[in-house]
């Protein structure tokens, strides 16, 4: 696959392969979940469908390679606009990339209360410190305060910021934290800290309040639990807050920072990553709301160590 020309964290689909998920698409079915998950009937009538295209193998192999330890930066851009123009957003887009990423690992729709696919928009309203506000958003994993987070991250830019801005941010957390001196690693082992709300979640365990930023499992099943969004209201004086702004300054020291264009779907490894958003461009207020960003989000789910090893 020709990617010599691009950064290394950015993967292209040849255009024999856009050519064969548009041909494909409208047989494609739609997706049936169970327990949240996609379900191994919907997952089966992808696999086949797509495991016979030329280039797929050897786009898995780099999404893997990107992706994961120990070689991985543990994230991946895959450059999805050609598809997007092919098919759109609609029903026979999504359920081609759908069958895409189903090849990395298992959709997920973790909150019951929206789509498989949930959409990003950008509401001048709300906090813009949120996912869907215009303000800086922090680093942090997604569902940080359950026992199992989702696996892997994805946004699927629909619409960039008109005004230019909103770099996402993604940092490896787990070099941030071999960068700590000893006794902030401690801290960050102590279950002292708490985040969010937890309410009408599938597929991501049950709610640990409050939980440890290391919970000092392998890469393979654990996770760093870091969001900068627990400081809000957080005693700067108290020791393991401290600690956790310790681990922020390294994720800034190390963050990659970098713009979504349209088509582009950012994949974040969470046993690996955390990533945030810088703020959007001025003057929102003066883009009409069906032209500012959007971004759709899903969540991926791999096989479990004990399912690996089985």
């Amino acid at each position: 696959m020709p990617t010599t020309t691009l950064p290394e964290y950015r993967v292209a689909l040849p255009k024999e392969l856009v050519a064969d998920l548009a041909r494909h698409a409208a047989i494609l079915p739609d997706w049936k979940l169970t327990d949240g998950l996609l379900s191994p009937e919907t997952a089966v009538a992808y696999r086949q469908t797509l495991r016979s295209f030329p280039y797929i193998a050897e786009f898995l192999a780099i999404c893997d390679r990107l992706l994961n330890a120990p070689a991985g930066e543990g994230f991946a851009v895959l450059e999805l606009a050609d598809l997007l123009d092919a098919l759109g957003t609609g029903n026979n887009g999504l359920h081609a990339v759908t069958a895409l990423v189903s090849l990395i690992a298992t959709p997920l729709r973790a909150f019951g209360r929206w789509p498989l696919w949930k959409a990003l928009g950008t509401n001048l309203a709300i906090d813009p410190m949120r996912a869907t506000g215009t303000g800086y958003n922090p680093m942090h994993l997604d569902i940080v305060n359950s026992t199992w987070p989702p696996d892997y991250s994805a946004l699927l830019c629909v619409r960039p910021d008109p005004k230019g801005q909103g770099h996402s941010l993604v940092s490896q957390i787990r070099r941030a934290v071999d960068r700590l001196s000893y006794a902030d690693t401690e801290l960050l082992t102590h279950p002292r800290y708490e985040d969010g709300d937890f309410y009408d979640l599938t597929g991501v365990g049950e709610e640990w309040r409050p939980f440890p930023i290391i919970d000092g499992l392998s890469p393979l099943g654990g996770f760093v639990r870091f969001t900068a969004k627990m400081f809000a209201d957080a005693n700067s004086a108290d020791p393991y807050i401290k600690a956790a702004r310790a681990l922020e300054r390294e994720l800034i020291v190390g963050q990659r920072r970098f713009l979504l264009g349209r088509g582009d779907m950012l994949i974040v490894n969470q046993h690996l990553c955390c990533h945030g958003r810088e703020a959007l461009g001025r003057g929102q207020e003066d883009v009409p709301e069906s032209e500012r960003r959007l971004l759709l989000q899903i969540f991926l789910r791999r096989p479990s160590p004990l399912e690996v090893m089985a």
